[in-house]
């Protein structure tokens, strides 16, 4: 995995932009760079703050496109595959948790970094949640993430590291209204 880290280092980090894209579309289609996305895309906007939407929608399009990867793969893999990477226990409250509540079940591990969101793609795949509900969950959290770091990096420059660390109470009360505000959407779409 160490070498796999500096890999991307030394050839898709100086890509810039693409590189972006790269990166998490590979992480979110399964192959984690734990922190990887949030990384590249804080750096290169402190780097050119201009671009700071730019690389924001690269980053969402990416990992979008990786979590339809790993979705579809999931959906034709069926249950065979994440029974043996999950625990029955941990398997029947997955699927309780996407009958109950579908595509909103996954904005919250989509949204925060330590979250195990691969596992919650891989069932909405197996569990076969609607694919316009998916990508909807997908782009709102990613979207929220993604920009919201671009443009306090865009504001704050180096600063936004400390300024997330010394408040996350506005980030916390952010997370929530989003939360409920896709769960009221989510239940009007059925």
């Amino acid at each position: 995995m160490k070498r796999l880290g500096r890999w991307f280092a030394d050839h898709v980090v100086p890509l810039g932009a693409p590189g972006l894209f790269l990166i998490a579309f590979v992480d979110s289609a399964g192959l984690p760079i734990p922190q990887g996305v949030d990384v590249l895309l804080f750096a290169l906007t402190v780097q050119s703050p201009s671009r700071a939407l730019l690389y924001a929608a690269l980053a969402t399009a990416g990992s979008l496109a990786g979590c339809l990867l790993l979705y579809g793969i999931s959906r034709a893999a069926g249950h065979v595959a994440l029974a043996h990477r999950v625990s029955p226990q941990r398997l029947h409250y997955l699927r309780n948790r996407f009958e109950r509540y579908e595509a909103f079940t996954l904005v919250l591990p989509v949204l925060l970094p330590f979250m195990p969101m691969k596992l919650f793609i891989a069932a909405a795949g197996v569990f076969e949640v609607r694919l316009h509900q998916f990508v909807l969950a997908v782009v709102v959290a990613r979207t929220v993430r993604y920009f919201g770091l671009a443009l306090l990096a865009r504001h704050y420059g180096y600063q936004t590291w400390t300024l997330l660390r010394q408040h996350p109470l506005p980030l916390v009360a952010a997370a929530v209204l989003l939360l409920g505000l896709f769960y009221l959407f989510s239940r009007r779409l059925h």
